[in-house]
């Protein structure tokens, strides 16, 4: 829609529709937001908002895990620096353990190869499952993608729980090359304001945890948000100017 040259009306009715709409393009894209588990990865502190690193001594769906925080942090010295937070407290062998790759090149550790910008987790000695946990910082839809990836041969189970229920579950395989893709999970999600996302990985079939190393990527994304009210009353107070200069025409 073009205003009439020359005349007043058509061009303040033409503004203020651009005007509108931009208005409403803001407030559908403002509250857009991804994150990533493994670029949002610090050490800085734990929580790392929306973020969480710990362990669980069980899984039990459909109950929530009872997730107790790691304490320490630090990085490992496996063929290269990697951030990782463990326990101070149940600790073997620095597991269980969660840990990440921030760099654009594979890190090799001898025994494995732990790709490009991909986070990673260790179960522990007791069964202890590491998990990453996501708290939906508000209300929405969220489009969630995670992979899980081979780094050690041990074998693994890993998890996607949704307040507790479990959405997937897989085994890591013993006999595949390190950076295999062994499970892919993707979907939409519609989460309330404090529902929780834990990723998790225990020992696996063996029941042992030695050599459990996997890597996980995920992002959960949110979908067009709803408007702030304060941008609603904005559009709204726009419109009646409409209808006053469409009355002004007649």
């Amino acid at each position: 829609m073009r205003p009439t040259k020359g005349c007043p009306m058509g061009r303040q009715i033409f503004y203020a529709l651009v005007l509108a709409a931009a208005i409403a393009g803001t407030a559908a894209t403002a509250q857009a937001a991804s994150y990533d588990i493994a670029s949002d990865f610090s050490t800085a502190s734990n929580p790392n908002d929306p973020w969480s690193y710990g362990f669980a001594p069980v899984l039990a769906p459909p109950t929530v895990p009872a997730l107790v925080l790691y304490d320490q942090n630090g990085t490992t010295s496996c063929g290269g620096d990697r951030p990782f937070w463990r326990s101070s407290v149940v600790q073997s062998l620095g597991a269980p353990a969660v840990f990440d790759n921030p760099t654009g090149s594979p890190i090799d550790c001898g025994i494995y190869v732990h790709p490009a910008h991909t986070a990673g987790f260790h179960p522990g000695q007791n069964g202890e499952f590491s998990i990453y946990r996501f708290t939906a910082p508000s209300a929405g839809s969220y489009a969630l993608d995670a992979t899980f990836i081979v780094l050690d041969y041990g074998g693994t189970d890993v998890h996607i729980l949704d307040n507790g229920t479990q959405l997937y579950t897989a085994n890591s395989p013993t006999d595949q090359p390190t950076g295999t893709v062994f499970g892919s999970y993707s979907q939409n999600l519609s989460l309330a304001a404090g529902e929780v996302i834990d990723f998790a990985v225990g020992v696996g079939p063996d029941g042992s945890f030695i050599s459990d190393g996997t890597g996980i990527n995920a992002t959960l994304t949110t979908g067009a948000a709803v408007p702030e009210p304060s941008t609603l009353l904005l559009l709204a107070a726009s419109l009646p100017g409409l209808g006053f200069i469409r009355r002004r025409t007649r």
